[in-house]
């Protein structure tokens, strides 16, 4: 085994219990929606993807990551109160992370997972645009994508294990 594989498995292994601890933090949240400790818990938790995944070259992975990265910054920092669609995104989001990872785990690669309608919503949320139309207008496999767990009301039945996806903090509001 070469040492860029053990540092990719090192990356799953320390990513796939981050996501876990990440979604008990996402279970916390729905009794307390505005908690400073669990939003910098789970925005630590995107971050420190992101970074290793842009050190280990998985440019869609990081993309994605940074862009929830961003939204959970001003979830965070109180520019935004997080609502169901904001919740939605980013469980979303999650679960493309976890695809991408598999993916990852299974073939070295990142996989065919559909970031860009995800990305589109969390876009939408940060300009304050209906995120139906944002998900509409980028396609149909990110849908798909975040609707495998099914339809979750907010926080509640959070399906471990399945596929994750972050999200990528370039967004920059329509004017």
């Amino acid at each position: 085994m070469g040492e860029m594989d053990e540092i990719v498995r090192e990356f799953l292994v320390e990513s796939y219990e981050n996501l876990d601890q990440l979604e008990q933090d996402f279970v916390s949240l729905e009794s307390d929606p505005g908690s400073k400790n669990l939003l910098s818990s789970i925005f630590r938790t995107i971050h420190t993807i992101k970074g290793t995944a842009g050190f280990l070259a998985f440019n869609r992975l990081e993309k994605l990551a940074h862009r929830g990265e961003n939204l959970l910054s001003e979830l965070r920092d109180g520019v935004r109160d997080m609502d169901q669609d904001t919740a939605d995104v980013l469980l979303a989001m999650v679960d493309q992370i976890r695809a991408i990872m598999g993916s990852i785990e299974e073939t070295g690669q990142e996989g065919e997972v559909d970031i860009e309608t995800t990305i589109a919503k969390i876009e939408a949320i940060q300009a304050g645009q209906s995120v139906a139309e944002a998900g509409a207008g980028a396609g149909a496999g990110a849908a798909d994508a975040a609707g495998a767990a099914g339809e979750v009301p907010f926080m509640t039945n959070i399906p471990a294990g399945e596929p994750a996806a972050a999200a990528e903090a370039e967004a920059t509001p329509a004017a």
